[in-house]
């Protein structure tokens, strides 16, 4: 299952950073680009680590048809369920959304809290608000609430990428396009446990119209719904943009206010953190050198090997 997709994501990171404090900002290290490059490492690690992507999803549709009710359980509680039902299944079957959620955010607490009262790492701290961000940005996908996350089950496999992806760069592209609505992060409200489930629930619910809106769509634009578009170095062939703003009147316009309310509780998640870590002022940054600057500008193959090379004697 992919997310937003790697556009998106970089740019919902960008945006959580017009609403951070001063003070916030400079405790992230008084620069975005860290953090927008790294919004996409949660995804990357899919390739590495077969742990990954559950982190991503809670398949509610699939734990109800099993007759689980999840909502609000502790990890404990959910496990238990999962194995007393099917012991020889990963506990990780439907998804660990949630959980991820609230594991990550008392990991951004600790990177800014360090238990051993050691001074913190910034590096820690970029990459923990990353992934805690990459992981509510998902939270407010519909489909990855779903077991039919790719429209498989229903003969609608590309519905994934239609709704994340390419209907929010179309998006991203329109230049009158509205901005998102200001939110102050230091007033907003955010629940470590239970801000995701109500997340979720939220784009649980969108789910059936999200399905039919697709159908819709398909026999509208059929014929002509896609083109040859220019992606990095190769050509693909994408929705265009005639009947992406098809699609987007047939959800009635929910992605963008979506994404936005996904940006506004990724700062009020950040802020909660930076709270409860006790509010710390900025860890000094070590003088990068010219090849971690430059690491961070490339893809993550280059960059690892970059400073592989950079951390010999």
């Amino acid at each position: 299952m992919s997310s937003w997709g790697f556009v998106p994501h970089r740019h919902l990171h960008a945006k959580v950073w017009a609403f951070l404090p001063l003070e916030l900002r400079l405790a992230l290290g008084n620069d975005p680009t860290p953090l927008v490059v790294r919004a996409t490492d949660a995804d990357s690690r899919k390739h590495t680590d077969s742990l990954e992507a559950p982190r991503h999803y809670l398949d509610l549709d699939d734990a109800h048809a099993e007759g689980f009710d999840l909502w609000g359980l502790p990890w404990s509680g959910a496990q238990q369920l999962l194995e007393e039902a099917d012991s020889s299944s990963s506990v990780r079957r439907l998804g660990i959304l949630p959980w991820q959620l609230e594991w990550s955010y008392w990991r951004l607490v600790k990177a800014w809290a360090p238990s051993d009262s050691s001074e913190p790492d910034l590096d820690k701290i970029v990459r923990a608000a990353a992934d805690l961000g990459h992981y509510l940005g998902d939270a407010h996908v519909p489909l990855h609430t779903s077991g039919n996350y790719d429209g498989q089950r229903t003969g609608q496999r590309g519905i994934h990428a239609l709704w994340e992806t390419h209907a929010v760069e179309w998006l991203l592209s329109r230049s009158e396009i509205q901005a998102c609505p200001p939110c102050d992060a230091a007033v907003a409200n955010y629940d470590p446990v239970w801000t995701p489930w109500e997340i979720i629930l939220e784009s649980h619910a969108m789910v059936p119209e999200v399905l039919a809106a697709e159908r819709t769509w398909q026999s509208m634009c059929n014929r002509d719904g896609h083109g040859f578009r220019r992606r990095g170095r190769t050509m693909q062939l994408a929705p265009t943009a005639e009947s992406l703003a098809v699609w987007d009147s047939l959800t009635h316009g929910h992605t963008w206010p979506r994404y936005c309310l996904a940006s506004q509780r990724i700062a009020a998640a950040w802020h909660s953190a930076w709270v409860e870590a006790g509010a710390p002022r900025a860890p000094r940054r070590p003088r990068a050198s010219w090849r971690e600057q430059l690491a961070l500008y490339l893809p993550r193959r280059w960059a690892d090997w970059l400073l592989r090379i950079s951390s010999k004697p």
